[in-house]
C-alpha cells in the first residue's frame, strides 16, 4: 500500500484533532510528523506517532501549552516548554535562536520541561537553510539495555547526541550526527 505525504499527514492530524489538539497546532504537528516520515526517519516520524499519541491521552504532553521564556541575557535565554508539544517547541526555540544569533552574532537557547523533540536533526537543517550553523542537543531516560541485558541501561546524555549542519559554498549542508553510548550501573 503506497501512501502519498498529503494522505499521511491528514491522517495524523485527524488523529491530533480527535485528541483535542486545536486545528492549526495539530496540522502544524501533522506536517513535522508527515515530514520526517517523508525523509525515511520513520522512527522518530510513523513508527514515534502512537507513542506520541499515548504521551498525549495521559497528560505528560500539554497540546495547548506554550513555551515561557524564564531567562534572557543577550545572546543566551532560557525557556521552560511547559509540556508542550516537543517537536513544534523545538522548532520555535530554533527559531528564536536564529533570531537572537541575527541580533548578537549567537544564539543559545536552553529548554526545560520539554517532551520528545523527534528527529533532532530537523532544527539543525532547519538553521542552516537560514545560513546559519546550528548545534542542538538533548538527553535522555535511559532507552536501551546493553546486548545481551535485560536492564535499560543506555541513555544520551547532553553531550551525546548531537546535530551540527554548517551550509557550505557550494550550497550544501555538512551534517555531523553524534550519538555516543555510557552504561549507567
Amino acid at each position: 500500500m503506497k501512501v502519498t505525504f498529503e494522505q499521511l499527514k491528514a491522517a495524523f492530524n485527524r488523529v491530533l484533532i480527535s485528541r483535542g489538539v486545536d486545528s492549526e497546532t495539530a496540522d502544524a504537528c501533522a506536517e513535522m510528523f508527515a515530514r520526517t516520515t517523508e525523509s525515511g526517519v520513520y522512527s522518530h516520524g510513523v513508527n514515534r506517532f502512537p507513542r506520541f499519541i499515548q504521551q498525549l491521552e495521559n497528560g505528560d504532553i500539554i497540546p495547548n501549552a506554550q513555551p515561557k521564556r524564564i531567562t534572557s541575557l543577550g545572546a543566551i535565554e532560557q525557556w521552560d516548554a511547559q509540556r508542550s508539544i516537543g517537536n513544534l517547541t523545538a522548532k520555535k526555540m530554533m527559531d528564536r535562536a536564529i533570531e537572537l544569533a541575527a541580533d548578537h552574532g549567537i544564539g543559545l537557547v536552553a529548554l526545560r520541561n520539554a517532551n520528545h523533540w523527534m528527529r533532532g536533526g530537523s532544527y539543525g537543517w532547519q538553521a542552516a537553510e537560514k545560513g546559519y550553523i546550528g548545534i542542538c542537543w538533548t538527553n535522555s531516560i535511559a532507552v536501551m539495555p546493553p546486548w545481551g541485558a535485560k536492564r535499560v541501561s543506555y541513555r544520551h546524555q547532553p553531550a551525546d547526541r548531537r546535530h551540527s549542519f554548517y551550509p557550505n559554498h557550494h550550497g550544501r549542508y555538512v551534517d555531523v550526527d553524534v550519538l555516543l553510548r555510557h552504561v549507567r550501573s
